[in-house]
C-alpha cells in the first residue's frame, strides 16, 4: 500500500518538533477598499479598529510565515558511519558542548568544550520494518546544566499497513522560562490532521490545528502573534470560507471568502469589507 499524500506530509512534520510552519503560496496582495470609502460606514476605519484590521490584512497577505510555535535547537540528527572521533560541537540554542553518541542515535550535552562536564542528552531510536514498510520510532531529550536547565522532551511516531494504515505520531516538550509545546497528529485510510501547542514565557498560547479529508477538504484553525483565531475551511478547488476573532469586538469577528484563483474579501463586523488577491493561507 503506497503512503497517501497526506500520510507524507505527516512524516515530514513529524519529523521536526517542535513544529515550525512556513508560509503557504507566494508573492504579493493588493488590498483595495471596499464598501464606500476611507471613512464612510462601509469603508475603511480608523484609530484602534484600524489597527486591528491592518493585522488580520498583515495576517492574510503573509500566511504562515511569522508563525512558529517555539524554537529549536540548532543540532542536526546525528546518523551512523560518521567520524568516530568527532570534535565537540557548540549548541547555540542550549548554550552546551555536544558529542556523538558511540551507537550514533543521539548526542551527550556537556557545560565544557573538553566534554568533562555532563550537561544532558538527546535520543532518537527507530525501528523500521524493510519489508513490511511499518516504522516505530522514539525520541527524548534532558538537559540538566547551561540556561536552559530542566528543558524534557519525548516522541513516539508509528506507522503500521495492517490490519489497516494508521499513521501516528506525538511530541511533548518544556523548556522552563522560556515555553512548552505538545504537537499530535494521527493519519488513516479516511484522512487525517495534527494539532499544535505552545505557551511562551510569558503564558502567551499559539494554537496550529488541521484535518483533512480524503475527498480533498479540509479545515485550519490557528491563533498568531496578535491573538488573532483564524477558522479556515476548504474546499477541494482550495476556494473556502473562513472566520477571524480576536479581543477586540468592535470590528471583529469578521469573515473571509475566497475563490480557487486566491481572490477574496474580508468583511468586518462594522460592515467595512478589504478585498484581495492570492490568499495566503492556500495550500501549496
Amino acid at each position: 500500500m503506497k503512503i497517501s499524500m497526506y500520510a507524507t506530509c505527516a512524516v515530514a512534520i513529524a519529523l521536526c518538533a517542535p513544529l515550525v510552519l512556513t508560509g503557504c503560496g507566494g508573492g504579493t496582495m493588493p488590498i483595495t477598499n471596499g464598501g464606500g470609502g476611507n471613512n464612510g460606514g462601509g469603508g475603511n476605519g480608523g484609530g484602534v479598529n484600524r489597527s486591528v484590521k491592518d493585522e488580520v490584512i498583515a495576517a492574510v497577505e503573509t500566511g504562515f510565515s511569522t508563525y512558529k510555535t517555539g524554537k529549536g535547537s540548532s543540532r542536526k540528527r546525528t546518523t551512523r558511519n560518521e567520524d568516530p572521533n568527532p570534535a565537540p560541537v557548540f549548541d547555540s540554542f542550549y548554550e552546551l558542548w555536544y558529542l556523538t553518541s558511540e551507537d550514533g542515535q543521539g548526542v551527550n550535552y556537556f557545560e565544557d568544550e573538553a566534554c568533562t562536564l555532563p550537561a544532558g542528552y538527546s535520543r532518537y531510536d527507530r525501528k523500521y520494518a524493510e519489508e513490511s514498510g511499518e516504522l516505530k520510532a522514539s525520541s527524548s531529550f534532558s538537559i540538566t546544566k547551561g540556561p536552559k536547565a530542566g528543558a524534557v522532551g519525548t516522541g513516539l511516531t508509528e506507522l503500521v499497513y495492517t490490519p489497516e494504515f494508521l499513521y501516528t505520531f506525538s511530541f511533548v516538550g518544556d523548556v522552563p522560562g522560556y515555553y512548552t509545546y505538545s504537537t499530535t497528529g494521527r493519519w488513516d485510510s479516511n484522512g487525517g490532521g495534527y494539532k499544535s501547542y505552545s505557551k511562551d514565557q510569558s503564558g502567551a498560547v499559539q494554537r496550529y490545528e488541521c484535518s483533512y479529508n480524503n475527498d480533498g477538504t479540509s479545515r485550519l484553525v490557528f491563533t498568531d502573534e496578535n491573538n488573532l483565531e483564524f477558522t479556515l475551511n476548504y474546499n477541494a478547488d482550495q476556494s473556502g470560507t473562513g472566520t477571524v476573532t480576536g479581543d477586540d469586538t468592535t470590528v471583529l469577528p469578521a469573515t473571509i471568502v475566497w475563490d480557487a484563483n486566491g481572490s477574496g474579501k474580508i468583511t468586518f463586523k462594522d460592515g467595512s469589507t478589504e478585498t484581495f488577491e492570492n490568499f495566503q493561507f492556500r495550500r501549496s
